[in-house]
């Protein structure tokens, strides 16, 4: 945080912030006690904020730490207010928090990857990456997702005192849709059925792939997950005509996070089947198809959508 930006927080002028800061990265907290009775308080204020932000950064990257200890930096004030003799408007705090790109957010539950290979793995997929930018490769990810009768259900505008209820149905049905999406452009492709197996799959290859014996195609690479419908028989069969032309890569097993397919059908179809019952599985699957169809026609959203700018920097 800058200088400038903890000077509007205490409302002091920047030289004092600037003088005080550099006495707490002297002297840390002795800086702060040892403050003349005299001197004005904002003196000590932009320690003791400076000395909080330290520590709440410090400590929020040991990962032995609670989940509750991090998500309190209160009473990590409490303490250095005990250090200090002053204490500070938590209104303040948040604050200054925020201004240093804090924020409080639920946390996630998630599972570190077991696989062996998967800082080789990673390495690799950031290599095609690469390639696919340089226009040397077609780099595609690809994921499934299940498209349930039964509501999705996420925050929503209520009565105070009142909380919305959306109805579900007696029998829960499903069907299954499966994305391709192009690394680079963003193109989206898309198929849908009524079984999560290896012909979804085909079905959604066979939209990306030339005829064999056209040899003008790039190379494609296909990023996929372990999931045992990717290296079925008939999937296997099916590669056997280009042997050239196309390759599977394996994601890492626990690696979602790796995958920008997995995060648009998270962050994109959230707005068609959130909080929403569509009493039939075709009126469902009418509204899906709109969203695939809409999202297909504008490949800048799904790249913004699929966070793809994010998974790695632009090639110089």
């Amino acid at each position: 945080m800058s200088v400038s930006q903890i000077a509007q927080v205490i409302f002091y002028s920047e030289d004092t912030v600037a003088r005080c800061i550099h006495e707490f990265h002297q002297s840390r907290l002795e800086s702060l006690l040892r403050c003349p009775k005299g001197r004005r308080r904002a003196i000590r204020q932009a320690g003791l904020l400076e000395a909080a932000a330290l520590d709440y950064r410090a400590r929020s990257q040991n990962a032995g730490l609670s989940l509750l200890e991090l998500d309190n930096p209160f009473a990590r004030l409490a303490y250095l207010a005990a250090e200090t003799g002053l204490h500070l408007d938590e209104s303040r705090i948040r604050h200054y928090l925020h201004a240093h790109g804090y924020d409080l957010l639920r946390p996630v539950l998630t599972v570190a990857s077991p696989d062996p290979e998967y800082e080789s793995k990673r390495v690799k997929i950031e290599e095609l990456q690469r390639r696919a930018q340089a226009g040397e490769i077609d780099l595609y990810y690809e994921d499934e997702i299940d498209l349930a009768l039964l509501p999705t259900i996420t925050r929503c505008w209520c009565k105070r005192g009142h909380q919305c209820k959306i109805e579900t149905p007696r029998k829960n049905q499903k069907r299954y849709g499966a994305g391709l999406i192009d690394w680079v452009s963003g193109k989206l492709y898309w198929a849908k059925s009524s079984h999560k197996d290896s012909a979804l799959f085909r079905a959604l290859l066979s939209q990306v792939l030339a005829p064999a014996d056209d040899r003008r195609r790039r190379k494609i690479s296909v990023v996929v997950d372990t999931y045992r419908i990717h290296f079925a028989k008939p999937v296997l069969a099916k590669f056997s005509a280009y042997p050239e032309q196309i390759e599977l890569v394996r994601l890492p097993t626990y690696s979602p996070q790796l995958n920008p397919a997995r995060r648009f059908w998270k962050q994109g179809l959230c707005k068609v089947t959130h909080t929403t019952f569509f009493q039939t599985i075709n009126r469902l699957l009418d509204a899906v198809t709109g969203f695939l169809r809409d999202m297909s026609a504008s490949p800048p959203t799904v790249r913004s959508v699929a966070g793809l700018a994010a998974y790695v920097s632009p090639v110089s």
